[in-house]
């Protein structure tokens, strides 16, 4: 999910934009009556699809209109509404405050790590 938000990642700014502005609550899961467990952004889409999959558990010729993979492409690749389609994330979008790229994510990344790790260090007696 982290690296959706990169600006070298080829998908749309609204979608990149819903994941810098996402919080903790902003995930749920769906396809869980057809044990197929997803955890998506929340939007009224992923909505309709648990309503489907609580009235009609494991059918999924109710819900494929809604979680085809058709969808997902044109939400990222064409309109950028990340409202219009069940699209795949984690709720590390909480964690996510901006659009970076790749090597400033990853620099950041290595050096919370080994922050992180020194701090530990010093703890152990």
């Amino acid at each position: 999910t982290r690296f959706m938000a990169t600006q070298e990642a080829e998908i749309h700014d609204g979608i990149k934009e819903a994941l810098v502005k996402g919080g903790a609550g902003s995930t749920t899961l769906v396809m869980r009556s057809v044990r197929n467990t997803e955890r998506v952004y929340k939007n009224d889409i992923t909505t309709k699809v648990q309503e489907l999959e609580h009235e009609f558990p494991g059918d999924f010729t109710k819900i494929h209109p809604y979680v085809k993979g058709e969808n997902y492409r044109i939400s990222f690749q064409e309109s950028g509404d990340p409202d219009s389609s069940v699209w795949s994330c984690g709720p590390v979008m909480a964690l996510i405050d901006d659009v970076q790229t790749c090597d400033e994510l990853i620099t950041t990344m290595v050096a919370d790590a080994e922050s992180a790790l020194a701090e530990a260090g010093s703890m152990v007696k």
